[in-house]
């Protein structure tokens, strides 16, 4: 990949304005139920739509509501041939080999979101992946499928 490319993709993360605007009403909600509280019912409501919205959001593919999503490789990428192959949710002892081993077989390289959990679990099989010169990216410490629901406590 070119330095331009490199450079475009290492931009400091900055959230999106709905993220701004979601942090800042539950801020409002709390200001409120914290002032007058016996008005903490009326919260909740915006609370909640919010989260359906952020969860829709989050859900609906190509959005970029919550931030970029890639729906082509960088100019100079796709002039080389690249193709951007991400592999999701492991490692897994059963899977992943034969992923590696397939991804060997056609001398292509990807890059492996994984769970930290399961890093742990599996840390040989992590270090493989990385021998093999694929690339290991984080896809959050424990993965639940209600993630959107837990608000700060799913961050940590």
């Amino acid at each position: 990949m070119s330095d331009s490319v490199v450079q475009r993709i290492r931009q400091p993360w900055r959230p999106a304005p709905i993220l701004v605007g979601s942090a800042a009403l539950h801020v409002g909600a709390i200001a409120l139920a914290a002032l007058r509280p016996q008005l903490w019912p009326w919260s909740l409501g915006p609370i909640a739509a919010d989260h359906l919205l952020l969860a829709g959001i989050g859900l609906w593919p190509r959005s970029t509501l919550l931030g970029s999503n890639w729906r082509r490789l960088p100019r100079e990428a796709a002039a080389g041939g690249a193709v951007a192959l991400t592999i999701d949710d492991g490692p897994d002892p059963e899977i992943t080999p034969r992923v590696l081993d397939a991804l060997d077989q056609h001398a292509t390289k990807a890059t492996f979101f994984c769970i930290g959990e399961r890093v742990l679990r599996h840390a040989a099989l992590a270090r493989e992946i990385v021998r093999r010169g694929h690339a290991i990216e984080n896809h959050s410490q424990r993965h639940v499928h209600s993630f959107s629901l837990m608000g700060l406590r799913a961050l940590t």
